[in-house]
């Protein structure tokens, strides 16, 4: 497997990122009436009109200021690609908003094809995690969204939210029969409950306990650290305490101190359909199965093979989800994961396979537009 010259530059930029390679421009994204700030990439060198990608953020405190969101969007534009990636402020604070996706989409395609140096009918779509589901099942939905859009690469995402709150909240998982468990990243279950713990029946006065949770991804996020650092175990007893007693119990289900394991396991896997039972109940969108057979855009899934936040059986699942007609691969990497994963040993002949599969990868994505 030979890498496009398209994939090449990506490599360059994303491995020894050059200052001068990407241009970066302060833009506005209109959805509807309302003005997203957005940041616009481009080759330096462009001789040419160029291609474009839409990027979304997910659940995200930095949203389009991510680092990692950050050279991984400079380097899709050393490609020679456009690149637009608009700030989705429901997104940012952590509100589960899946209805404004297409319209978020609309407006960061809007703003590439204004441009003089974008082909307007060359437009894709990445989408990371919360935003890589939400992508493609506006797709499916939208008409005037897919009509826009001629390629979408989907990274980390969903296919079922009981699964994913399950996964979230205890770590376990499957695929094919087959079951695995991986200490998730709490993050996912912080802003899960900030979102929807009191739509549990019982839990409708459980108000307080949203609103830390809320506040501890928040600050997990505007610090840059991983929510299952230790450094983040002050922050969670001083939460703690400021809770009614009646409430303390439940949040050491979702945010223990490192140093105490969770203190009832099985009232925490009882807890995790209940959670999604009513994350489902408040946003219906959240469930994109009914979607995933009607995504009408040639598309590209791929995962992080120990992702911490969403496991890399869900990609697989979307991929059997979608329609095999627009189904270009399914890819899932040691080489990338977006929250918490760990670097394998692969051994030289494993690091091999990796790097072609993920040369593949991005020769397939890159060619999309």
């Amino acid at each position: 497997m030979f890498a496009m010259p398209s994939t090449l530059s990506f490599l360059r930029q994303y491995l020894r990122p050059r200052a001068g390679a990407v241009v970066e421009e302060a833009a506005v994204c209109m959805r509807g009436a309302e003005a997203l700030p957005a940041t616009i990439y481009r080759p330096a060198a462009a001789p040419r009109r160029l291609p474009g990608w839409v990027v979304l953020h997910g659940l995200t405190y930095h949203g389009k200021e991510h680092p990692s969101l950050l050279k991984f969007a400079r380097a899709v534009a050393a490609s020679g690609t456009a690149v637009c990636i608009p700030d989705i402020p429901e997104w940012k604070t952590l509100r589960v908003a899946p209805g404004v996706t297409g319209a978020s989409i609309l407006a960061g395609a809007a703003t590439l094809r204004a441009r003089r140096d974008v082909l307007p009918d060359r437009v894709g779509v990445i989408g990371f995690s919360f935003g890589a589901t939400q992508a493609l099942t506006a797709l499916a939905r939208e008409p005037e969204v897919s009509a826009q859009v001629c390629g979408i690469a989907a990274w980390g995402g969903y296919a079922d939210a009981y699964r994913l709150f399950r996964f979230g909240i205890t770590g376990d998982y499957e695929l094919d029969g087959v079951a695995y468990h991986a200490d998730p990243d709490p993050y996912g279950r912080w802003v899960m409950g900030g979102n929807y713990v009191t739509a549990i029946p019982g839990f409708e006065d459980a108000g307080p306990l949203a609103d830390v949770l809320h506040r501890l991804a928040l600050e997990a996020g505007r610090a840059g650290i991983y929510a299952a650092d230790a450094k983040l175990d002050p922050v969670k007893v001083a939460l703690r305490a400021g809770l009614p007693s009646r409430l303390q119990d439940l949040f050491d289900l979702f945010a223990p101190v490192t140093t105490r394991p969770h203190p009832d396991p099985a009232r925490a896997a009882a807890l995790a359909p209940e959670l999604a039972a009513a994350a489902l109940r408040v946003d219906p969108l959240l469930d994109p199965t009914p979607d995933l057979p009607r995504v009408p855009t040639p598309t590209f899934v791929a995962h992080g093979r120990d992702d911490r936040l969403v496991p890399f059986s869900e990609s697989i699942q979307l991929g059997r989800q979608l329609p095999p007609s627009v189904v270009r691969a399914v890819s899932i990497t040691s080489l990338f994961s977006h929250s918490g994963g760990t670097t394998p040993d692969l051994g030289p002949l494993g690091l091999v396979r990796e790097l072609l599969g993920f040369v593949r990868l991005l020769n397939g994505i890159l060619d999309l537009v």
